[in-house]
């Protein structure tokens, strides 16, 4: 049973959320030729004075991400391009008329702030300690008809579909779920519990975007140097990797609770999608990946 009462999540905001903000934020200002993700937002969530000084000059961001990807490889591309691979997403969900995004494990996520002039609604979902650091950001930023609904949750204590419902989400029509960065930090029995909760509110039709690491990096048995040491990083900070998953694993996983898989990306795979060129030049190390899901 893993000891939940110590986590660094319990007592502050998640440092990884920040973390993955100011990656974004450095993403951004890269020359457009090599850029990735286009995210004026994070840079406002980042207030770690070192991670503030890096993002001062675009000279200065570029190099903290060629260190990153030179130690880490795989990771800042996946944190980008996952971001982009979910854009897409809910684009396509919005223009089939989906008008719910539930954002799981929502973190410093900038999508209700990107997708403003949407009609759509959007549930943030997250530990009360990032949301209480995030909120007023977002409440500073947003337009005024923004529709954000904040529902404060713990995925390993809570019940998702009770803070949901309680909180306005309507299980009579479709909605589009995207559950970033969280599933890595949770044990099997939360991730299955939480997709439980998905299912039981969420119609068919309803679509899930959700990634994950690869199996091995938890038992430190995987090729990837790179994932090794941000597992040992991770670790060190509080904020542990507890579950891992192939893609078969994964699928089972999902089709267990009437989600059908439909599409599974590595890192390798999204660089190929959105940079075929590989003008960002970034390390491809697969152990990172990204699926969808539809509800059946």
């Amino acid at each position: 049973m893993v000891d939940v009462a110590n986590r660094r999540l319990d007592r502050t905001a998640s440092l990884t959320a920040q973390l993955n903000a100011a990656q974004r934020a450095a993403e951004t200002l890269r020359p457009p030729a090599r850029r990735l993700l286009d995210d004026p937002y994070s840079r406002h969530f980042v207030e770690h004075p070192a991670l503030r000084a890096i993002l001062a000059h675009p000279r200065s961001a570029d190099a903290a991400l060629r260190v990153i990807d030179s130690v880490w490889g795989g990771l800042h591309a996946h944190i980008a391009l996952r971001v982009r691979y979910a854009d897409d997403a809910c684009q396509a969900a919005i223009s089939d008329g989906i008008d719910q995004l539930v954002l799981l494990g929502a973190g410093f996520d900038t999508t209700s702030l990107r997708r403003a002039t949407a009609p759509v609604r959007v549930f943030e979902v997250d530990a009360p300690t990032t949301q209480a650091h995030k909120r007023p950001v977002i409440e500073r930023l947003s337009p005024a008809h923004c529709e954000t609904v904040w529902v404060p949750c713990d995925f390993e204590h809570d019940v998702l579909r009770e803070r949901l419902l309680d909180s306005g989400f309507d299980s009579a029509r479709a909605s589009l779920v995207i559950w970033l960065g969280v599933t890595p930090y949770l044990t099997r029995d939360a991730i299955d519990a939480t997709l439980n909760d998905l299912a039981k509110v969420c119609v068919p039709g309803s679509r899930l975007v959700v990634d994950y690491i690869c199996a091995g990096v938890v038992a430190a048995r995987t090729p990837w140097k790179s994932a090794s040491r941000v597992a040992r990083m991770v670790a060190r900070r509080g904020e542990p990797y507890r579950s891992d998953f192939t893609e078969a694993g994964l699928n089972e996983m999902l089709t267990a609770h009437d989600f059908q898989p439909r599409e599974h990306l590595s890192v390798s795979a999204l660089l190929g999608r959105y940079d075929p060129a590989n003008e960002s030049r970034l390390a491809a190390d697969d152990w990172l990946a990204i699926a969808t899901a539809l509800r059946g």
